[in-house]
Order: structure tokens, then sequence, then C-alpha cells
């Protein structure tokens, strides 16, 4: 140990420097400023893969005590051995991109000289694991909603906010009241207070046979302090994973976790929208994706509608 600490230590206060919580990474990407870490979530996952990787490098490289001893051959290693251990193609990027924000912000601080080679090279990447564009049945959601409805009914309500209206679960646990315009049937995601994916502002459109579920999850938002439909938004995503598992195993239902129902409800956009527009299958998958908030239409093509 040297005398500015452990390595995990250094490696974390290194990355704290470039936090800065509470603003739009949507806009930062938009300014060219990508060192810095502005989810709270993301600073969590970005300590925890410096703390993996100073651990490794201290196995391997016993005499390395600092941070400015860190080499991109000691990074690229550790990402090799990741590999080797089949990490998943988007677990392997995050802690790139966790190193990358490392090495951004020892150059901010001067431990690595500007000119320095970078740790993490551009063409080292993550990669995609088979795509999945399996969602579930109307009948298997009504299934599992009832199962767990006698169990937990806000982790129902939750679920079916997703499925109404194709939210990632972190957004539909921060959604609120004012979010959700009846008259014009739609939710208006304007601000990053929804938790939205990037900051990116949003707005989904919902079929009129749901106005009435709009209708009544408006009215228990009102009814609470700031407007939040869902209390315990701390618990509640990690209460909804573990009953959808428990209901799955129950009703033999092959398990797709709570994204299965923002799968749906893209599925089920997707083939309206293909009703409107038999003949342009694009502009289709275009509108899909505009409502699940994907900045590239490859992405709902591969992993939400696939080949219908």
């Amino acid at each position: 140990m040297s005398g500015r600490g452990s390595l995990v230590y250094q490696m974390q206060e290194t990355l704290k420097t470039v936090f800065r919580p509470g603003h739009s990474r949507h806009e930062d990407k938009k300014n060219g400023r990508c060192e810095i870490i502005r989810g709270i979530q993301t600073m969590r996952a970005n300590m925890a893969d410096v703390a993996q990787f100073a651990r490794y490098v201290r196995i391997r490289w016993p005499n390395t005590n600092s941070i400015d001893q860190i080499t991109p051959a000691m990074a690229q290693a550790f990402i090799a051995e990741l590999r080797v251990r089949e990490r998943s193609g988007g677990r392997i990027g995050r802690v790139i991109s966790s190193i990358r924000k490392m090495d951004l912000a020892c150059r901010k601080a001067g431990i690595f000289p500007v000119d320095s080679p970078s740790l993490m090279p551009a063409e080292i990447k993550g990669f995609h694991s088979d795509y999945r564009t399996t969602a579930y049945s109307a009948v298997q959601i009504r299934s599992l909603l009832g199962y767990i409805e006698k169990k937990d009914p806000e982790v129902v309500r939750l679920l079916a906010t997703m499925w109404v209206t194709g939210l990632r679960i972190t957004e539909a646990v921060y959604l609120r009241s004012d979010n959700i315009d009846l008259e014009n049937k739609l939710l208006d995601l304007s601000d990053n207070s929804n938790r939205t994916k990037g900051g990116r502002p949003r707005r989904v459109v919902v079929e009129p046979e749901y106005a009435s579920f709009l209708g009544e999850i408006a009215l228990l938002g009102d009814a609470n302090n700031g407007k939040h439909i869902f209390r315990g938004r701390g618990s509640l995503p990690d209460r909804a994973r573990v009953m959808v598992r428990e209901a799955c195993a129950q009703l033999t239902i092959p398990c797709l976790g709570t994204h299965g129902f923002r799968k749906a409800f893209a599925v089920r956009q997707f083939l309206l929208a293909r009703e409107t527009s038999p003949e342009n299958k694009g502009r289709c998958i275009q509108f899909v994706s505009q409502q699940l908030g994907h900045n590239r239409m490859e992405i709902t093509k591969q992993s939400y509608v696939g080949g219908r």
C-alpha cells in the first residue's frame, strides 16, 4: 500500500472527481462531456468495476501500489480475463466504460500525461449476447398478474404500467401523475426526474382502451406527496423481479423477467402500427423505437420486434 492508500482507494477516489449527479447524461453526450458520471447507480457500478480491476492488478502485479503505475497492458489483460471467465458482453462493455472513465479522470487530475496511450483503445469493446425478441403473450401476462395480485398488489400495478406504457422498470417506478396527459392519452417524460435512460426526453402514446388505467394511477399520484404513483421506490424493482420469477416458476411460464412486460408493449405497438401501415415496416419500427425511447432503430428491430 502506498502512502496514498490502497490501489482500490486511489482508483475510486480518482473516479469521484468526475461524478456530477443531478444533470442529464443525454445533454453531456450532445456537448462532448464523455468523462462525466451523472447517475448514482452508474457511479456505484463504476466504483465496483474499478475496485475489481484494482484487486486483479494487485494479484497479477503485486509490486503495483500506485494508480500512476497502471498500464494499458494491465487493463487489457483484465478484460481478456473477464472474457475467459465467460462474463456477458454487456457486463464486459460496462467494465470497459468504467476503466475509460477512470483513465479520463486520471488525465484530468494530472496522474497520467494527456498524451499517454489510452488504457482502453477504441477498438476494445464488449459484445452483444444472442438477441431475444420473445415477449410474454397477453394470456401469460394476465396469468402472471393474477398470481402476483394475491401477494403484492403494488408490484402488479407496476408491471401493468410497464405493459400499458412500455416504460423501463425504473422509469415506471418514478412515474408521477403530472407526467400523465389524460386528455391526449399520453405520457410526457420531458425531464430526467423519471430516470429516463441517458436522460432522453420522450412522449409515449397510449391506446384509448387503457385510458381508464391511466386515470386510476393518476389519482394515486395526486394523493401522494410529490405526485409519485409508487411508494417504496428503492425496493420496488427488486420486489417485482422476485415476484415475476416466482410466478413464472409456479405457472410454468418461461421467465422473461420484468422486461418481458415492456417487450409485450413493443410487440403490441408494432402489430397495431402494421395494421395502419402494412407496406412500411421501417416506419412502424421507427414509431415503436420512439415509443420505447431507443436512440437507434436497430435495437428495436433486433431485440424487440425481430422478424414479425
